[in-house]
This record gives structure tokens, sequence and C-alpha cells, in this order.
């Protein structure tokens, strides 16, 4: 990693931008908590702890999963979707196989992951979560040492926004210290240590692992670990401009992180967390009374574009939690991690800030076919009930390993006055939303999200495309396309009221209509 970023500053990739960014994070003042990182490393080799240095930066799950750096985009979304991630070595002294990919980790039952920097520039959400990834090894005594369980569920709720400790007037380009640990012990003395290194209590976070979730221990017997965190929704141009020079410097010498594994030199005795408590959903104010204003937006689409379309068939999609292809029958609601757990299903990293309402069946959204979908709801973050909401397009990739690779999202800063198309004298049209998706959009159309994936841009403007290659023109047979079938997601993140996800009972539910061929088809 190291070496290819020197390669990247060398033949010129950062440019200009990155040079001035990284000039503004070396002057460090009094609120960084870097310069406070060599006596903070001193204080912890005093206290009796060795230390390994990691990295968090930048990931790109979509261009990872689309490249062949990992095996699923775990229901992300492309650049400039924000996604930062724990990267560390297997212990020196570990003899046991190197994980499938650096972002999994061990901890021994009394060690520690530390991670020290600054919040990021103005966004409406950020957060930072611990999952555990991999069960223990089923059968311990053999040779298959990746004979684990997959889980992907949250160790307890996500450190947010909302929830952070930190200093200042607000949440942007603050000092936190991250301490995620399984030991009582180790977050006291390493409480000791960040205070004697001079940082404040006030933005020291903790983060616990119980073993009733993960199991902790290094080799067969211990739990594979990942750390991430999101940021979404900067308000303006000049915020976007910030978070992307901000994102770019994770993946240079000037990253405003550091990362560490502690771990004591004597082992310290078990002193495990009890389950976490998790904050609760729901305020008991649900936006029902904007339900017979969503049921006037259905009919008026319904209406309008059968109007402007006799010829194309409607079609309502029905709504539902996200669940991945669950050949039991056995339903899985992906923000109910400890669920999952107790059932022994894949969670597939979902986080208790979040809902995730999926649109179902497949549709398709094919280049050469009229065929487009509405999405149409009420606007959660006007009614107070989430601190932004997002739409997101997925392609669902059938018989190859690849999963949930996100094509497109679109913010509800976005969604604008395209409701009034359809209701344009509704008292209430200014708390809805509607949103076409095609693969053929005009041009500036603040009403249409263009589905487009072989356009794909990473962070640095670069086109990539996926391979298998993601065909959305319907060659489902062929052995090396992804089936274009196509579902739509549904968040609505923090309740302000509450710091976590809106009960989904409160929720009047998100729903689209595709217009097309597709399901009247022989």
């Amino acid at each position: 990693m190291k070496t290819s970023i020197f390669v990247l500053v060398t033949i010129g990739v950062l440019g200009i931008l990155l040079f001035a960014g990284a000039a503004r994070y070396q002057g460090l003042d009094s609120r960084s908590a870097l310069d406070r990182v060599p006596k903070f490393l001193k204080e912890i080799e005093q206290s009796g702890f060795d230390w390994q240095e990691g990295e968090f930066s930048y990931l790109d799950t979509v261009k990872e999963a689309c490249t062949g750096g990992m095996n699923t985009a775990v229901g992300n979304n492309p650049w400039p979707n924000t996604y930062l991630t724990l990267k560390l070595d297997p212990p020196e002294d570990l003899d046991y196989p190197d994980p499938p990919w650096r972002m999994l980790y061990q901890l021994r039952q009394d060690a520690a992951i530390v991670i020290i920097g600054e919040t990021p520039p103005k966004a409406a959400y950020f957060s930072y979560y611990t999952f555990s990834m991999l069960g223990p090894e089923e059968n311990p005594n053999d040779d298959n040492h990746y004979d684990r369980t997959r889980v992907g569920v949250p160790v307890g709720d996500s450190t947010n926004i909302a929830t952070i400790n930190t200093i200042g007037p607000d949440r942007a380009n603050r000092p936190f210290v991250y301490i995620i640990t399984g030991n009582r012990e180790t977050e006291r003395r390493l409480r000791a240590t960040a205070l004697a290194a001079g940082y404040p209590a006030a933005i020291i976070n903790v983060e616990t692992i119980s073993p009733a979730i993960a199991p902790l221990g290094l080799g067969a017997r211990g739990s594979f670990f990942g750390t991430a965190s999101r940021v979404a929704d900067p308000p303006d141009e000049e915020a976007k401009a910030a978070l992307e020079e901000w994102v770019k410097l994770t993946l240079t010498p000037y990253n405003p992180f550091r990362a560490f594994r502690v771990t004591p030199v004597e082992e310290l005795d078990i002193n495990p967390y009890p389950a976490p408590i998790l904050r609760v959903r729901g305020t008991g104010h649900t936006e029902m009374d904007l339900y017979p204003a969503m049921k006037e937006l259905r009919k008026a689409i319904l209406d309008q574009e059968a109007e402007r379309n006799p010829l194309l068939p409607a079609t309502e999609l029905g709504a539902r939690f996200w669940q991945e292809k669950i050949t039991t029958g056995q339903q899985m609601l992906i923000d109910q991690p400890y669920v999952n757990l107790q059932l022994d299903i894949f969670d597939y990293m979902g986080i208790r800030d979040t809902n995730y309402i999926q649109t179902y069946p497949y549709f398709k959204l094919r280049s050469n076919v009229d065929e487009y979908v509405m999405l149409y709801g009420v606007n959660h973050q006007k009614t107070g009930k989430a601190t932004y909401a997002s739409v997101s397009v997925y392609v669902e990739p059938g018989f190859v390993p690849q999963r949930e690779i996100g094509l497109a999202t679109r913010l509800d800063r976005t969604f604008g006055i395209c409701a009034r198309q359809y209701l344009p004298n509704h008292p209430q049209v200014d708390m809805l939303y509607a949103l076409k998706l095609s693969r053929h959009c005009a041009e500036n159309d603040p009403c249409c999200m263009q589905i487009d994936p072989p356009k794909q841009l990473d962070i640095w403007g670069e086109h990539y495309e996926c391979n298998p290659k993601i065909d959305l023109d319907g060659a489902d047979s062929a052995e090396l396309s992804w089936k274009s079938d196509l579902f739509v997601i549904f968040r609505a993140y923090v309740e302000p009221a509450t710091k976590v996800a809106p009960d989904d009972n409160e929720l009047v539910w998100d729903r689209a209509i595709y217009f097309g061929p597709y399901f009247t088809a022989p």
C-alpha cells in the first residue's frame, strides 16, 4: 500500500490540490490529536504495552469488487460515497495464516485498537463501527483455517456524528481518540495513558467487544474483526471539495489518522464486557399524517405516466427489509444484527444507524428498451425522522461470487421540487419526493437518476469497468457477464431525537413503480 502511495505521488496523480491540503494538515494546531501521537506511543511503552501501526484510509469497495480486490461490495456505493477502513498486518509473532484481507484482524483478549485523528470536514453524517466478520474456526484441529462462519454483525451501535466524544463548536475536523477493546482493565490503562499524553477525557471514545457477541483471541479460536467509517452528505460544493481533499489525504503520508494495535507485554487477566446497551429506536411520532398525500402522489404518477406512455405497462414493486437470497426461507432483517447472529445468518454488515428497505422483485433497466422506474415517498429528513435519507440502485449479480454492487445513489437534498410535477397544488407536496430511474435522462434533469455503469469514476477521476462486466442490456446467459437484474434500497439515517435509525413502523415507506415490458414479457 505504501509503495503504491509513493508511486502515485511520483507520477503526479495527487496534483496540486493534495499538496495544498497536505500543507494545511501539516500546520497542526492545539485542536489536533496527531501532534500528541509520539508522546502517546512513549506513554504506551512505559505502561507495558507493545504497539503495531496500521492504516486507516479510504477504500473504494465498489472498485475493489469490480477489479478483483474483494469478492463483494457489501452493498456499498461508488465514489463520491466515502468509506474508510482499518488495515493491519497480523502480529509478527503469530504462527497462523494471514487473513483473507488486511481489512480483517484479530485481537488478543486484552489487546486493543487505538485510532487517533480528526473527524471529517462538514457533512450531515459520519460514523465509526466494528464488525465481527468471521467467527472462530468450526473445527480448530483440521488444516482448514478459514472454516469459519461468516458473521458480518456489528459488535454494538456505531459511534456517529450525534454520539462521538470530541470538543469544539461543531463536529467537523475535530480531534478524537477511539479505543476498541474487549478487556475492562485494558480500557482503564489506555484511558490513563491517553490522559498522560495530554488528550482530554472529552475526546476519548470506547467501543467494547463482548465475548457474548464475538469471541476474542488469536488463531483458531478467535474471531476476525473489521473496523470502518462512513461519511455522507456534505451540504454544499465547498464542503464537497473539502471532503474530497480530506479523503485523498488518507491515501498519502499526510493521513489525518494514526492507527495502532496495542497489546500488553504481560497478558492481563480476562476482564470482559457484557453485551452492549443499544440505543432505543422510535419516538412514538409517525409520518402517517402524510400517508394520504403519498397515496395521492402514487395515483398522480400512475395517471400522468400512463398519459405520457400509454403503451408501457405499470408494475408496482413491493417493499421489504433488505435481504440476501436465503435458501432456507428465513427472512433476514439486516438492521437487526443480533437476530441474524442467533439465526446463523450473515448480517451483511448492516448497522442500526439506518433502515434498509428494498424493492422487489428485481427489475431491468436496459439501454435499448423503453423502461424506467419511478420512486416516490416522504422526505424523511424534512419530517425530522432522519438526519439524511437516500435512494441507491444495485445490480444483482446472480450466479457469480460478487454481490450487491452499488451503481448510483441520490440524497434527499437533491429530491428538490420533483413531486410538484405530479401534485403542483397539494399543500403537503414539499414533504414528498419523486425520482425517475432510467438509462437515459435529459441533460441536467434533477428529477432523473441515470444508471450508466460503464462510466463509473474512482476518486482520481479515472474510469473503470467491472470484470465480469456488468451488462444491463440483458445478456443474462453470458458466462462473463452479471445478470442485469436491479433493485433499490431506501435508507433513513439517524433520527436526531434518538441518535439511531427511526423505527420503521413510524415511517411512511418509500415505494417504486416499474414502467416497461419486463414483467409482462413471455
